[in-house]
């Protein structure tokens, strides 16, 4: 395996300006069919990045014939991880009700992820999680699959942070601050954590992913060289990259 620096456990690479640096280990990650094909291209040409494939909340919103949709796109995703060799996991997928207003957005989000954690299921790869103003729900329907998962971005409740840990799950800390995240960061073990970007919407590149990991050592009172080794190796171990 090549030697990395570190790991961005999630960025969106299909938006992101400038050069990838080949000492960062990053997973690019699909919201919608066409982000997907562009996440396997990227990934195909960068020896560094993986990808991950997935219909976002807000994609499925936009989309009364999701089930429909639903059929074409996850045979489209199944076919990327037989094609690629690159893919490893099934995301972001999930809820965000800051997004849906009415019930029918919500019922439309919640089809879509439902089918597609069956989908990671059946596929045998872990799931990256969206979960905005809905993480007790996304926790409560994750209890009913048996899939490794992975909290992107998690901005909930200290509390729910340690059921998603204790049910299995990887929580991915952004570059953003705030009292709750600081402290699930110094409850959760160093295991459970991983360190991202969300480039280009939160970071505006994949080395911002660094700053997650400053964060992370100095609420833990660690050692930023340890923190950094550590989850690259979460990030490796939660993807199965070889």
């Amino acid at each position: 395996m090549p030697q990395y620096y570190y790991a961005d456990a999630h960025c969106h690479l299909d938006s992101c300006a400038g050069v990838l640096l080949p000492h960062i280990l990053m997973i690019t990650c699909g919201t919608s069919h066409e982000t997907n094909l562009r996440s396997m291209r990227i990934a195909g040409e960068n020896h560094n990045v993986y990808f991950t494939a997935g219909i976002s909340p807000q994609e499925a919103m936009r989309h009364p014939d999701i089930k429909i949709k639903l059929v074409e796109w996850e045979e489209a995703i199944s076919s990327l991880l037989a094609d690629s060799g690159r893919l490893v996991g099934i995301g972001e997928i999930g809820l965000d009700y800051h997004w849906a207003k009415t019930e029918e957005q919500k019922h439309l989000q919640y089809e879509c992820f439902i089918s597609q954690l069956q989908l990671a299921e059946r596929l045998s790869l872990p799931a990256v999680i969206h979960s905005r103003d809905a993480e007790e729900e996304c926790l409560e329907i994750l209890r009913n699959f048996n899939i490794r998962f992975m909290m992107h971005c998690f901005s909930g409740t200290e509390s729910q942070a340690k059921e998603a840990a204790s049910s299995g799950g990887t929580v991915s800390i952004p570059p953003v601050s705030g009292s709750e995240r600081k402290k699930f960061i110094a409850s959760l073990p160093l295991e459970k954590l991983v360190a991202e970007s969300d480039a280009p919407a939160i970071g505006k590149t994949p080395e911002a992913a660094a700053e997650s990991i400053k964060m992370i050592a100095q609420i833990k009172g660690l050692d930023e060289e340890a923190v950094r080794k550590a989850t690259l190796m979460n990030t490796i171990l939660f993807f199965g990259i070889r």
